[in-house]
Protein backbone atom coordinates (compact mmCIF):
# COMPACT_ATOMS: atom_id res chain seq x y z
CA UNK A 1 0.00 0.00 0.00
CA UNK A 2 1.41 3.40 -0.97
CA UNK A 3 1.95 6.27 1.45
CA UNK A 4 -1.05 8.30 0.31
CA UNK A 5 -3.44 5.35 0.23
CA UNK A 6 -2.21 4.12 3.63
CA UNK A 7 -2.76 7.54 5.21
CA UNK A 8 -6.17 7.83 3.59
CA UNK A 9 -7.12 4.40 4.93
CA UNK A 10 -6.00 5.37 8.41
CA UNK A 11 -7.89 8.66 8.26
CA UNK A 12 -11.02 6.82 7.10
CA UNK A 13 -10.76 4.52 10.11
CA UNK A 14 -10.32 7.49 12.45
CA UNK A 15 -13.30 9.34 10.94
CA UNK A 16 -15.34 6.17 11.39
CA UNK A 17 -14.77 6.44 15.11
CA UNK A 18 -17.17 9.36 15.28
CA UNK A 19 -20.04 7.04 14.36
CA UNK A 20 -18.91 4.22 16.68
CA UNK A 21 -18.24 6.15 19.87
CA UNK A 22 -20.24 3.72 22.01
CA UNK A 23 -18.71 0.59 20.45
CA UNK A 24 -15.75 0.58 22.81
CA UNK A 25 -16.28 -2.39 25.10
CA UNK A 26 -13.54 -5.02 25.57
CA UNK A 27 -13.96 -7.92 23.14
CA UNK A 28 -12.24 -10.71 25.10
CA UNK A 29 -13.24 -12.03 28.49
CA UNK A 30 -10.30 -12.27 30.90
CA UNK A 31 -9.73 -15.87 32.01
CA UNK A 32 -6.29 -15.73 33.60
CA UNK A 33 -6.68 -15.87 37.42
CA UNK A 34 -4.09 -13.13 38.01
CA UNK A 35 -5.54 -10.80 35.39
CA UNK A 36 -9.05 -11.27 36.78
CA UNK A 37 -7.85 -9.52 39.94
CA UNK A 38 -6.49 -6.56 37.96
CA UNK A 39 -8.28 -3.82 35.95
CA UNK A 40 -7.17 -5.16 32.57
CA UNK A 41 -9.35 -4.64 29.47
CA UNK A 42 -8.64 -6.89 26.48
CA UNK A 43 -9.41 -6.01 22.85
CA UNK A 44 -8.78 -8.81 20.37
CA UNK A 45 -7.65 -7.96 16.83
CA UNK A 46 -10.64 -7.92 14.48
CA UNK A 47 -9.55 -10.76 12.21
CA UNK A 48 -9.04 -13.76 14.47
CA UNK A 49 -7.87 -15.95 11.56
CA UNK A 50 -4.51 -14.18 11.41
CA UNK A 51 -2.06 -12.84 13.99
CA UNK A 52 -2.36 -9.23 15.17
CA UNK A 53 0.15 -6.75 13.83
CA UNK A 54 1.28 -6.11 17.40
CA UNK A 55 0.11 -6.18 20.98
CA UNK A 56 -0.32 -2.72 22.50
CA UNK A 57 -0.22 -2.64 26.29
CA UNK A 58 -1.78 0.71 27.19
CA UNK A 59 -1.45 2.39 30.60
CA UNK A 60 -4.37 4.69 31.37
CA UNK A 61 -3.78 8.13 32.86
CA UNK A 62 -4.20 9.40 36.42
CA UNK A 63 -7.99 8.96 36.25
CA UNK A 64 -7.84 5.45 34.80
CA UNK A 65 -8.45 3.68 31.50
CA UNK A 66 -11.25 6.05 30.57
CA UNK A 67 -13.69 6.32 27.66
CA UNK A 68 -11.36 8.00 25.12
CA UNK A 69 -8.77 5.29 25.80
CA UNK A 70 -11.39 2.60 25.23
CA UNK A 71 -12.45 4.22 21.98
CA UNK A 72 -8.83 4.30 20.85
CA UNK A 73 -8.33 0.65 21.86
CA UNK A 74 -11.42 -0.39 19.90
CA UNK A 75 -10.21 1.59 16.88
CA UNK A 76 -6.78 -0.05 17.00
CA UNK A 77 -8.38 -3.48 17.32
CA UNK A 78 -10.38 -2.84 14.16
CA UNK A 79 -7.09 -2.28 12.32
CA UNK A 80 -5.65 -5.63 13.50
CA UNK A 81 -3.91 -4.68 16.73
CA UNK A 82 -4.52 -6.55 19.97
CA UNK A 83 -4.82 -4.12 22.87
CA UNK A 84 -4.61 -4.59 26.63
CA UNK A 85 -5.80 -1.50 28.49
CA UNK A 86 -4.67 -1.15 32.08
CA UNK A 87 -5.93 1.09 34.87
CA UNK A 88 -2.65 1.38 36.76
CA UNK A 89 -4.01 3.26 39.79
CA UNK A 90 -4.67 0.23 42.05
CA UNK A 91 -1.19 -1.14 41.34
CA UNK A 92 0.50 2.18 42.07
CA UNK A 93 -1.49 2.57 45.30
CA UNK A 94 -0.26 -0.73 46.70
CA UNK A 95 3.44 -0.22 45.94
CA UNK A 96 5.65 0.21 49.03
CA UNK A 97 7.75 3.23 49.93
CA UNK A 98 9.72 5.30 47.46
CA UNK A 99 12.89 4.94 45.47
CA UNK A 100 14.49 1.56 44.62
CA UNK A 101 12.07 -0.54 46.67
CA UNK A 102 9.09 1.01 44.90
CA UNK A 103 10.75 0.61 41.50
CA UNK A 104 11.50 -3.07 42.16
CA UNK A 105 7.97 -3.73 43.39
CA UNK A 106 6.50 -2.11 40.28
CA UNK A 107 8.71 -4.20 37.98
CA UNK A 108 7.82 -7.41 39.81
CA UNK A 109 4.09 -6.62 39.61
CA UNK A 110 3.75 -5.25 36.08
CA UNK A 111 5.93 -7.74 34.21
CA UNK A 112 3.57 -10.73 34.69
CA UNK A 113 0.54 -8.53 33.98
CA UNK A 114 1.96 -7.58 30.59
CA UNK A 115 3.16 -11.09 29.75
CA UNK A 116 -0.12 -12.73 30.78
CA UNK A 117 -2.09 -10.12 28.82
CA UNK A 118 -0.12 -11.04 25.71
CA UNK A 119 -0.83 -14.72 26.32
CA UNK A 120 -4.54 -14.10 26.88
CA UNK A 121 -4.63 -12.32 23.51
CA UNK A 122 -2.85 -15.26 21.85
CA UNK A 123 0.08 -13.06 20.94
CA UNK A 124 3.14 -14.24 22.85
CA UNK A 125 5.44 -13.90 19.84
CA UNK A 126 4.06 -10.81 18.09
CA UNK A 127 5.73 -7.38 18.46
CA UNK A 128 4.94 -5.51 21.68
CA UNK A 129 4.29 -1.77 21.97
CA UNK A 130 4.15 -0.18 25.43
CA UNK A 131 1.75 2.77 25.39
CA UNK A 132 0.07 5.27 27.65
CA UNK A 133 -1.44 8.73 28.02
CA UNK A 134 -0.19 11.57 30.23
CA UNK A 135 1.07 9.97 33.47
CA UNK A 136 0.49 6.65 31.71
CA UNK A 137 2.79 7.73 28.87
CA UNK A 138 5.54 8.53 31.36
CA UNK A 139 5.05 5.19 33.10
CA UNK A 140 5.09 3.46 29.70
CA UNK A 141 8.47 5.04 28.88
CA UNK A 142 9.84 4.06 32.31
CA UNK A 143 8.53 0.52 31.85
CA UNK A 144 10.18 0.14 28.45
CA UNK A 145 13.42 1.41 29.97
CA UNK A 146 13.49 -0.75 33.12
CA UNK A 147 11.30 -3.85 32.70
CA UNK A 148 12.79 -6.76 30.75
CA UNK A 149 10.08 -7.56 28.22
CA UNK A 150 10.83 -9.64 25.12
CA UNK A 151 9.64 -8.36 21.77
CA UNK A 152 9.30 -4.67 22.60
CA UNK A 153 9.56 -2.68 19.37
CA UNK A 154 8.38 0.71 20.54
CA UNK A 155 6.72 3.10 22.95
CA UNK A 156 3.57 5.07 22.10
CA UNK A 157 3.53 8.11 24.40
CA UNK A 158 0.47 10.39 24.30
CA UNK A 159 1.06 13.76 25.99
CA UNK A 160 4.03 12.95 28.24
CA UNK A 161 5.63 15.53 30.53
CA UNK A 162 9.25 16.12 31.51
CA UNK A 163 9.21 14.55 35.01
CA UNK A 164 7.12 11.81 36.59
CA UNK A 165 6.82 9.19 39.32
CA UNK A 166 5.36 5.74 39.92
CA UNK A 167 2.41 7.06 41.88
CA UNK A 168 -0.75 9.12 41.44
CA UNK A 169 -0.60 12.34 43.43
CA UNK A 170 -3.12 15.13 43.88
CA UNK A 171 -0.92 17.32 41.68
CA UNK A 172 -1.32 14.81 38.84
CA UNK A 173 -5.10 14.88 39.04
CA UNK A 174 -5.22 18.67 39.41
CA UNK A 175 -2.68 19.30 36.62
CA UNK A 176 -0.32 20.82 39.15
CA UNK A 177 3.46 21.13 39.00
CA UNK A 178 5.49 18.15 37.86
CA UNK A 179 7.02 16.02 40.63
CA UNK A 180 10.47 16.66 42.05
CA UNK A 181 10.35 14.49 45.19
CA UNK A 182 12.85 11.69 45.83
CA UNK A 183 11.94 8.74 43.65
CA UNK A 184 10.63 10.89 40.80
CA UNK A 185 12.40 10.60 37.46
CA UNK A 186 13.35 12.55 34.38
CA UNK A 187 11.35 11.33 31.39
CA UNK A 188 14.20 12.30 29.06
CA UNK A 189 16.59 10.14 31.10
CA UNK A 190 14.15 7.24 30.85
CA UNK A 191 13.92 7.70 27.07
CA UNK A 192 17.70 7.55 26.85
CA UNK A 193 17.59 4.23 28.73
CA UNK A 194 15.01 2.57 26.46
CA UNK A 195 16.79 -0.22 24.50
CA UNK A 196 18.28 0.93 21.22
CA UNK A 197 16.11 -1.40 19.13
CA UNK A 198 12.88 0.27 20.32
CA UNK A 199 11.45 3.45 18.83
CA UNK A 200 9.46 6.11 20.67
CA UNK A 201 6.50 7.99 19.18
CA UNK A 202 5.12 11.07 20.93
CA UNK A 203 1.56 12.10 20.06
CA UNK A 204 1.06 15.68 21.19
CA UNK A 205 -1.72 18.24 20.93
CA UNK A 206 -0.51 21.59 19.61
CA UNK A 207 -2.30 23.30 22.55
CA UNK A 208 -0.80 21.03 25.20
CA UNK A 209 1.10 23.11 27.78
CA UNK A 210 3.49 20.19 28.31
CA UNK A 211 4.79 20.55 24.75
CA UNK A 212 7.63 22.53 26.35
CA UNK A 213 9.06 19.13 27.35
CA UNK A 214 9.43 17.95 23.77
CA UNK A 215 12.80 19.51 22.96
CA UNK A 216 14.49 17.52 25.74
CA UNK A 217 12.52 14.36 24.98
CA UNK A 218 13.34 14.46 21.29
CA UNK A 219 17.01 15.15 22.02
CA UNK A 220 17.15 12.15 24.37
CA UNK A 221 15.66 9.85 21.72
CA UNK A 222 17.82 10.93 18.81
CA UNK A 223 16.93 9.37 15.47
CA UNK A 224 14.63 6.75 17.00
CA UNK A 225 12.00 9.19 18.30
CA UNK A 226 9.36 11.13 16.38
CA UNK A 227 6.60 13.56 17.33
CA UNK A 228 3.13 13.40 15.79
CA UNK A 229 1.32 16.73 16.37
CA UNK A 230 -2.46 16.90 16.72
CA UNK A 231 -3.72 20.27 15.52
CA UNK A 232 -5.92 22.27 17.92
CA UNK A 233 -5.77 19.53 20.59
CA UNK A 234 -4.98 20.02 24.24
CA UNK A 235 -3.46 17.63 26.74
CA UNK A 236 -6.42 15.23 26.89
CA UNK A 237 -6.52 14.51 23.12
CA UNK A 238 -10.17 13.52 23.49
CA UNK A 239 -12.98 14.03 21.04
CA UNK A 240 -10.84 14.92 18.02
CA UNK A 241 -10.74 12.81 14.87
CA UNK A 242 -7.19 13.99 14.18
CA UNK A 243 -6.01 12.52 17.50
CA UNK A 244 -7.04 9.07 16.30
CA UNK A 245 -5.49 9.71 12.89
CA UNK A 246 -2.12 10.76 14.30
CA UNK A 247 -2.11 7.92 16.83
CA UNK A 248 -2.63 5.40 14.04
CA UNK A 249 0.18 7.04 12.08
CA UNK A 250 2.43 6.86 15.13
CA UNK A 251 1.78 3.15 15.60
CA UNK A 252 2.46 2.54 11.91
CA UNK A 253 5.75 4.39 12.27
CA UNK A 254 6.78 2.31 15.25
CA UNK A 255 6.34 -0.83 13.16
CA UNK A 256 7.09 0.37 9.64
CA UNK A 257 8.85 3.75 9.85
CA UNK A 258 9.85 3.87 6.20
CA UNK A 259 6.21 3.81 5.11
CA UNK A 260 5.03 6.81 7.13
CA UNK A 261 6.01 10.33 6.12
CA UNK A 262 7.76 12.45 8.73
Amino acid sequence: MGRISRNFFTLTVAVGLAGCATDNQPTRVVRDPLLRTEPVFLYQAADTTRPPRAVIFFFGNDIGFWRPHRQLAASLARTQFAVAGFDMRPLLRRLPGRGPSRDSAFIAAVEPIIERSRHELGSDSTPLIIAGHSLGAEVAIWTAAHVCLPGVVGVLALSPGSRSHLRVAVSDIMNGPEPTEPGSFSVADAIATVPDNARIAIVRGTRDDLSRADAALLAAGGDRIERFPVLLAGHSLKGLTMAGFETHRAVDWLLEPDKVSR
